[in-house]
């Protein structure tokens, strides 16, 4: 574990190393401009895939010590007994939920309720896209509602596995 974390420390020494090169980057020239702007593209890039690695490195420790701590009560027979208890009222509960959701009324019910998580879904898919039309349009990052209410415009991004072949 201690190599880990020397590691991840020599890693985040160089992630800051590297954002002080992005930070201290000053145009001399026009060509000057477009190499700098070339290095800080490249130091920025070189930065995220450092932080790439340490996410990774630090998910495989979580999940060593994760199984580490779900080993600690699969083996406790006394756990282990009080699990299967909770197993079987988890069934009947679940048998007594089914045979209730088979009323008429319930049903309908049901429905409703998942077509209104549904429409509340669509709805903020919406917003997002109208949200992110208005920022790029306005350059604002707040929106005041009608009751009042100032609202801040966030924008996520992550990263999503596409492949693992280089392009």
């Amino acid at each position: 574990m201690d190599e880990d974390k020397t590691t991840l420390d020599e890693i985040q020494e160089e992630n800051e190393i590297i954002e002080g090169e992005v930070a201290s980057d000053s145009p001399a020239s026009e060509t000057g401009t477009d190499i700098s702007q070339a290095a800080a593209f490249l130091n920025l890039e070189e930065l995220i895939k450092n932080h790439i690695e340490a996410i990774d490195k630090l998910k495989d420790e979580l999940k060593q010590k994760r199984e580490m701590f779900e080993d600690t009560f699969n083996n406790s027979p006394v756990y282990r007994e009080h699990m299967e208890k909770v197993k079987e009222a988890n069934k009947a509960k679940g048998s007594v939920r089914q045979e209730l959701v088979k009323q008429p009324a319930v049903a309908t019910l049901k429905q409703k309720v998942d077509d209104i998580r549904f429409d509340i879904s669509e709805q903020s898919k919406t917003l997002s896209d109208l949200l992110q039309d208005f920022k790029e349009q306005t350059g604002a990052t707040e929106i005041e509602a009608r009751d009042g209410k100032i609202y801040a415009i966030v924008s996520i991004s992550k990263l999503v596995t596409r492949s693992s072949k280089p392009s």
